[in-house]
């Protein structure tokens, strides 16, 4: 079977942060992970942050292509 992938298809960020975090792409407020498990993104380069005060800042870069999916897994401490 042969799968075909449009161009401008979405990727997707799995989230795993633990207790819980505000999750940012390109420094715009997503939602809180958890209860969000996911975020769709275009393909690209995307700059990803993870805040829960009083804890530093998680910052990733990713680069995505169509149809991919990234897990990202943070535990504050």
């Amino acid at each position: 079977m042969t799968q075909v992938v449009a161009a401008n298809a979405s990727a997707f960020i799995l989230l795993d942060i633990k207790p819980s975090g505000e999750v940012y792409v390109d420094g715009k407020m997503m939602g809180s992970s958890p209860p969000m498990e996911f975020v769709q993104v275009t393909p690209g380069r995307h700059k990803i942050e993870i805040k829960k005060s009083p804890f530093p800042v998680y910052t990733q870069t990713i680069d995505l292509k169509p149809s991919e999916n990234i897990k990202i897994s943070h535990v504050f401490r």
